[in-house]
């Protein structure tokens, strides 16, 4: 069980998993988000602060509420397939606000990574990948950001790899360890033809 503030040892028996799963719920995927994002989802009580909390929540559809729910009941298709589960914006301020400590943020990266591992995953971000392959950048520097920098006082190009375009091999042997680029490379691909 991981650890939460002022939850001692001993409850850890008490909150064993005794639920019941449906034909459409896998307990596997609880537990593997779990794992992945080391925060203790199955103690939400859905209060609402995550998404009262989010920005992203009042300009579109996204609930962080509704893939806590899904995470601990195990709705592994319905989270990984709701297009909304890349709105999160990863700002924090849901797992900042929570009253439980838990880190719902987390939990929508553990729910990402294992959409990109069915391949599933909006091809803009796959696109943002390639950018930051090439780049260092998901969004490069251009003529009116240089203007617009200049005119506060600012040098031109920001100090990244803008400025020093010699670290872009290492961000590129990053992305190329993890397959990212490659895997990047053949979604878009696939999609797009």
């Amino acid at each position: 069980m991981a650890k939460v503030k002022g939850y001692p040892e001993a409850l850890e028996n008490k909150l064993r998993d005794r639920r019941f799963y449906g034909e459409d719920t896998n307990p596997e995927f609880t537990k593997t988000v779990k794992k992945i994002s080391d925060t203790i989802a199955h103690m939400c009580y859905q209060c609402g602060t995550c998404t009262a909390s989010c920005p992203s929540a009042p300009r579109s559809s996204y609930r962080i509420r509704k893939f806590m729910r899904r995470a601990v009941l195990g709705f592994e298709n319905e989270a990984l397939t709701d297009p909304d589960l890349w709105l999160c914006t990863t700002c924090y301020s849901c797992t900042d606000r929570c009253p439980r400590d838990i880190a719902p943020t987390d939990v929508i990266m553990a729910m990402r990574n294992l959409a990109f591992k069915r391949d599933i995953i909006p091809v803009n971000f796959l696109k943002t990948v390639q950018a930051i392959y090439t780049t260092g950048h998901g969004v490069p520097n251009n003529d009116v950001n240089r203007t617009a920098r200049k005119k506060l006082g600012m040098a031109a190009d920001p100090p990244t790899t803008h400025s020093y375009p010699e670290f872009i091999p290492g961000i590129q042997k990053i992305l190329d360890y993890f397959k990212l680029k490659a895997n990047a490379d053949r979604i878009v691909k696939e999609r797009e033809g």
